[in-house]
């Protein structure tokens, strides 16, 4: 490739911002963005690479109480991307086919039946096996009554543990660490335990019940903003800068009004700058698929181990009634209220 990823990337963004020192302003400098751009690129040419097999090869039996399991987790999981796929096609007149469920009515697709990814069957597992993702998505964790603080920290607890699983495996090879890293970002990305732990936290040193709203969407939703240069294109994309953000949240709870504007519009030009070199053409290829031909897994691997690792991340959580309530809080006001699922 002669460039190196970081090379390749850093040279984009030195075009964007020709006055780097004007982003120093709080934490999570260019430096992170660019960190930031390159695991988003790699996520997706890990999608586009990985392997699928059918569901009786990723379970391994065929036995009745298993495959059952995994047909109820399918549905589950079809039923929220089903909602997805309507949400953005409602919302940005966009239609992401692969969303849809896949053809497993006519006679082809009854002979090849579902194909999973290794990541996507684990993705499932997950659900089913940790109670707390379906009680976050379902928005059951608001509510007291429904999950009493005990169970929540039993919740809370096995999650922990599954986590702790996955971060054990960024000691290993180079193909458990492109997994692990993989699926540790994707479970901060959809449910922000991590994120809105240290929000509870720095919200109780204050202290404050409310929740900061705008501010935190900032970090973690959907937003919709005018694309520079001329404005005139509205981006519709989600913050995932999973690793470094809660270097920012400090500034969600303490900053003046000015001094957060800076770092939001600061965040507003990163989001803009990894729209354009994510999407970029790079001879006929947009980056997932250059990166996914001219990079190796090696390279992949030893990227997370230097710039990306995502153990950074977590801390040993202390629990407290306050901090359980305004977690509940942040939940309740930024998970959408979405139809269930029948069961």
């Amino acid at each position: 490739m002669g460039l190196t990823m970081i090379e390749m990337i850093d040279n984009r963004l030195s075009n964007i911002f020709t006055q780097p020192e004007l982003y120093n302003l709080s934490p999570f400098g260019i430096e992170d963005l660019r960190d930031c751009i390159i695991m988003s690129i790699l996520k997706d040419a890990y999608f586009l690479t990985e392997p699928k097999q059918s569901l009786r090869a990723s379970r391994g039996t065929d036995a009745d109480d298993v495959r059952m399991r995994d047909s109820r987790n399918m549905a589950y999981a079809q039923h929220y991307r089903d909602l997805q796929f309507s949400h953005v096609k409602e919302s940005a007149n966009i239609e992401i086919p692969g969303l849809l469920p896949a053809d497993v009515k006519s006679m082809d697709g009854k002979l090849s039946g579902h194909k999973l990814t290794r990541m996507q069957y684990f993705e499932l597992n997950t659900m089913a096996d940790h109670p707390l993702l379906k009680a976050i998505v379902s928005k059951r964790i608001c509510h007291v009554k429904k999950i009493s603080n005990a169970v929540f920290l039993e919740y809370m607890q096995d999650y922990d543990k599954m986590v702790g699983q996955l971060i054990a495996m960024l000691d290993g090879t180079d193909e458990d660490v492109i997994f692990a890293t993989v699926a540790l970002f994707t479970l901060e990305w959809k449910y922000n335990v991590e994120l809105f732990y240290s929000c509870a936290v720095n919200a109780e040193k204050i202290p404050t019940k409310e929740v900061p709203l705008q501010r935190l969407a900032a970090l973690c939703a959907e937003l919709s903003m005018p694309l520079p240069p001329y404005c005139t294109q509205m981006l519709h994309t989600e913050s995932r800068f999973v690793l470094h953000r809660t270097k920012l949240v400090p500034a969600i709870y303490n900053s003046s009004e000015s001094d957060w504007n800076e770092v939001q519009d600061k965040l507003w030009h990163y989001l803009s700058a990894k729209y354009y070199i994510t999407t970029e053409i790079v001879r006929k290829w947009d980056m997932p698929e250059f990166f996914a031909r001219y990079t190796t897994r090696a390279q992949w691997a030893q990227f997370f181990r230097e710039h990306y690792d995502l153990r950074k991340m977590y801390e040993p959580k202390e629990w407290n009634n306050n901090r359980i309530r305004y977690m509940r809080k942040i939940y309740s006001v930024m998970i959408k209220d979405m139809e269930l699922p029948r069961t």
